[in-house]
């Protein structure tokens, strides 16, 4: 059972200095660190909706003794800004009380709106906090209310009416879109099968190729008097969503493969391997009948015992899957700079991070031998979420020590 109770701020027009947290975490340790999931929509002139949801075995439950139910108590305070101004236009705070006396829910979720007038931009803040734990996480989002075309301006939902929270999903898997802004206008869907290139090392300087265009024809869909419509996904790639089919703008969804962003599907143990072989290592392998096989004779190539080779593989993966959760953009997370970074030198002592780049920092923050990769934002007609890494020489030592490190069966991490 839940309870919420929320306490809306006044409508303040003041000035107050504002943070920049980064919008995501490297900790995975369930029970310790929170992975909140936020869903902005826009759905009234005035007004915008947050859906938010938690996995409840990221919170502590308590009860006083036997005979009362085991809660959790969470406090989410949000404060939203106006675009390139630290001018406060509405913030609030909402209480959640989940309990439950045998059998809890796998999350707890529940929405709420916010004060935003159409044709601007912002940015919101939430914090977090596990009340029982006095544990707390803070979260930043942008706000679009200017561009109809934005993803901000649809919902997608399950057949029982309940949100998705990720942007990817499984073929012949059928979705909900909605917009209280299209009553009137069709939405085109176009199906992209391109493969992209995995990244050069950090220290290359090789160019990379231009997005390409959509790779089938468009799909012209139509809203129904509940101002939505279903859609039922093909085989792998992604769907761009747009109203006007000569314009550049629309919002994706993915569609990678059946089991992302985990790393389950035997096919998808290999390609991540590139970053840490040789081209013979990687053809052979993938030459190989039974890829399974060639994974395992990889790494207990590498590792001096079963055990050693089990880590090995154990972090590499996980790392990989933290990677798609975490940086998926037009491609999965792995493939992109910031997951090649992050799979092959682990988690960043330090990230800071503005609208234009995040700066990743490796080792003491004042020393000399600090590593810091800068990755620029992106102008990405399919993503919000790409990041491009400054390349540079100096990353040429750094990047084959690391190498070597899963090469000689040795998890590497920056000290």
């Amino acid at each position: 059972m839940k309870y919420i109770y929320l306490i809306l701020a006044s409508f303040l027009l003041i000035s107050c200095s504002t943070t920049n947290p980064v919008s995501y975490s490297f900790d995975t340790n369930i029970g310790i660190l929170m992975h909140p999931k936020f869903k902005i929509y826009h759905n009234q002139d005035s007004l915008s909706k947050v859906f938010f949801q938690l996995s409840s075995d990221e919170v502590l439950y308590t009860r006083n003794n036997r005979n009362q139910p085991f809660k959790a108590a969470l406090t989410i305070k949000y404060s939203v800004f106006q675009n390139n101004s630290k001018t406060l236009l509405d913030s609030g705070s909402l209480f959640i009380v989940d309990e439950y006396n045998s059998v809890k829910s796998q999350f707890i979720d529940t929405s709420f709106s916010f004060s935003f007038d159409l044709n601007q931009k912002g940015h919101i803040i939430f914090n977090l906090m596990d009340d029982n734990r006095s544990r707390n996480i803070s979260k930043k989002l942008f706000i679009d209310k200017t561009d109809f075309t934005n993803k901000q301006f649809f919902i997608v939902k399950d057949s029982l009416g309940e949100p998705f929270y990720s942007d990817y999903f499984k073929s012949n898997q059928s979705i909900f879109i909605s917009s209280l802004y299209h009553k009137d206008k069709p939405l085109y869907a176009l199906i992209n099968n391109y493969d992209f290139p995995l990244p050069f090392p950090p220290f290359s300087k090789v160019f990379l190729p231009s997005f390409p265009k959509s790779t089938s024809a468009s799909k012209e869909l139509i809203f129904d008097k509940n101002n939505s419509f279903k859609y039922t996904f093909p085989v792998e790639g992604f769907v761009y969503f747009q109203s006007d089919t000569l314009s550049s703008k629309g919002f994706p969804l993915f569609n990678f493969n059946k089991d992302y962003p985990y790393v389950k599907n035997i096919s998808a143990l290999i390609p991540p391997l590139r970053y840490i072989t040789t081209r013979e290592e990687y053809e052979l392998m993938n030459s190989e009948p039974n890829p399974k096989k060639a994974v395992d004779k990889f790494w207990l190539s590498k590792a001096s015992s079963n055990e050693r080779a089990r880590t090995l593989i154990r972090t590499y993966y996980s790392r990989v899957q933290l990677a798609n959760e975490l940086f998926t953009s037009h491609c999965e997370g792995w493939r992109t700079d910031r997951g090649l970074i992050s799979i092959i030198f682990g988690p960043p002592n330090f990230v800071r991070n503005n609208k234009y780049q995040e700066t990743w920092i490796y080792g003491n923050e004042h020393n000399s031998n600090t590593i810091r990769f800068i990755f620029e934002k992106m102008e990405n007609p399919f993503s919000e979420n790409d990041y491009v890494l400054k390349r540079n020489y100096a990353y040429k030592s750094p990047w084959y020590v690391a190498v070597e490190s899963w090469r000689n069966g040795k998890v590497y991490w920056v000290q």
